[in-house]
């Protein structure tokens, strides 16, 4: 019988970087995903699904639960995502370099292939490298909103990843922290992202939309085409009411 190994917090943070963007139901050792991460650490897939499954437990957005028998490292890496996410983002990173091994965290990556910044002939490194990280994060957080809401728009069901973008509640300019905090995003479409990030439409406290008084007719015509103007929840991290209670402020602000 093999040594048992324990969990590094490095090997933690790739684990949580892969629920985030896993749906439940796809937490077992034939998934393709898992058995990538789990060759890239070295362990097996059932190791990484039961991984996978213990996080759950930590998670307090969803109803079912993991194998509830969660590391205090878990628990350490879970919280410190919710604060500074750039540990399980650089973990994220690393993953989606194909064909790679397993790199510490810890230590500088190397920009991964498909997902590079554009080549800007007057940027410094550490700004290139700014970029990079900043289209990675955006990417990641689509990934954990999409799988959050099923792949359907949350307003319309629409079902088409191409029109279908992962909205900040709070923009990603305004709070660095929150960037990739599943519960500052909605699955919206393509219309309804545009009006939301524009503060024309907000959501209440029952998550139903509102829709700013000066959007004109034909606008407000095709906003309203929805078929109950109240968001469907997704099945993990609920839209976080601090984050939509910012955003009413604003877009009653720019309704006045």
């Amino acid at each position: 019988m093999g040594v048992r190994r324990n969990w590094a917090k490095d090997e933690v943070c790739h684990a949580l970087a892969l629920y985030l963007v896993t749906d439940f139901g796809r937490f077992h050792s034939h998934n393709p995903d898992i058995i990538n991460l789990a060759d890239r650490l070295g362990r097996t897939p059932s190791a990484v699904a039961l991984k996978l499954s213990n996080l759950a437990a930590l998670d307090t957005s969803i109803s079912q639960k993991g194998m509830a028998n969660a590391s205090k490292m878990d628990r350490q890496v879970w919280d410190e995502f919710l604060v500074e996410p750039n540990s399980v983002l650089e973990a994220y990173e690393n993953q989606t370099r194909p064909s790679s091994p397993y790199v510490s965290i810890h230590r500088q990556p190397q920009q991964p292939q498909g997902v590079t910044a554009p080549a800007v002939e007057f940027a410094s490194a550490g700004e290139r490298r700014v970029e990079t990280t900043q289209r990675i994060g955006q990417y990641f957080f689509r990934k954990i909103i999409l799988t959050s809401y099923r792949g359907r728009c949350a307003l319309t069901g629409i079902e088409d990843s191409r029109l279908l973008n992962a909205s900040h509640i709070v923009a990603w300019k305004d709070d660095p922290q929150n960037r990739v905090n599943p519960s500052n995003g909605i699955c919206l479409n393509a219309l309804h992202d545009r009006a939301f990030d524009r503060h024309l439409i907000t959501f209440n406290e029952d998550y139903r939309m509102e829709i700013a008084p000066h959007v004109p007719a034909v606008a407000r015509r095709e906003l309203e085409r929805v078929e109950t103007g109240r968001l469907e929840l997704p099945s993990r991290f609920l839209p976080d009411q601090i984050f939509l209670e910012k955003h009413r402020r604003k877009f009653y602000e720019q309704a006045t």
